[in-house]
């Protein structure tokens, strides 16, 4: 019998390579690289062998496990897909990854896990990633190497931000103030008038906000307006607009009681400014 090989064979590649004259390495690894790959697909199920058995106790490595690694919103995402046919006994996977393809300097080795997904948080970093998994702890297949390029988690995005926290945000929301018998109202819509929802725009993401008229309000105040997901709130500063559970609609003034300040004598003092 036979085991799997441990090592990275490519970064034993570049362990050898690095020893040699500067002007043959490229020429070494380009042979030994094409090498590797013709044994790699000479090989049963892709895993290169060495003498020495399978070690006592244990059993073969798994074979036929795939993955994929992205990267969004300042993490990267490991996604692993066990073969169809495996055994009933649990898989474990290691995640490895760092910043040369080599795997030599500065790898950072995951705990073995039987998840299928991986998350880790890594803002604006980038990272070469593999993948090895086992039966037992023991013995390993081959490193997967995940792309032959670095993968960029990138940053966080607007989107995933707080409501209260994000800056790249904004609505299309009309908001206005009426009188109403001895009071003022406030209506919120959409730009295609009353009654109609309106747009909010949150990063990259686009979501419909309903239209509502909210009354018996007092003459001669600011008032800020919130959504709460459920229902608009108003707020007599900007400030209190702003914790997280509160998406920034608008600003309207409300104008007096006398001609010319928002009765319907005076006609319509509302006035919107954005937030």
């Amino acid at each position: 019998m036979t085991q799997t090989v441990q090592a990275n064979p490519k970064a034993l590649i570049e362990s050898v390579v690095k020893g040699l004259p500067a002007h043959s390495q490229d020429d070494a690894r380009n042979l030994l690289t094409t090498v590797l790959d013709n044994l790699t697909a000479l090989s049963p199920g892709g895993n290169l062998l060495q003498p020495g058995g399978i070690k006592s106790g244990s059993s073969a490595a798994p074979v036929g496990v795939a993955h994929t690694v992205t990267g969004a919103n300042a993490a990267f995402n490991v996604a692993i897909t066990n073969p169809a046919s495996s055994s009933p006994q649990p898989i474990y996977h290691e995640v490895s990854y760092g910043p040369l393809a080599s795997f030599t300097q500065g790898v950072t080795t995951m705990p073995p896990t039987t998840a299928t997904s991986v998350s880790i948080p890594a803002p604006g970093a980038k990272a070469f990633f593999r993948l090895r998994s086992s039966y037992d702890g023991v013995n390993w297949s081959p490193h997967q190497l995940s792309s032959t390029s670095p993968i960029a988690a990138g940053l966080v995005s607007s989107s995933a931000i707080s409501n209260g926290a994000t800056f790249n945000q904004t609505n299309y929301a009309v908001v206005n103030a009426r009188a109403a018998g001895s009071g003022s109202s406030i209506s919120v819509s959409g730009t295609g008038g009353p009654f109609t929802p309106y747009t909010a725009v949150k990063g990259p993401v686009q979501q419909t906000r309903p239209s509502a008229t909210i009354v018996g309000l007092a003459e001669s105040t600011d008032q800020f307006v919130g959504w709460d997901g459920n229902q608009f709130q108003l707020r007599s500063t900007l400030a209190a607009t702003l914790p997280d559970n509160l998406e920034p609609v608008g600003k309207v003034t409300i104008g007096s009681g006398q001609t010319g300040g928002g009765t319907s004598v005076g006609g319509n003092g509302g006035r919107l400014t954005a937030v």
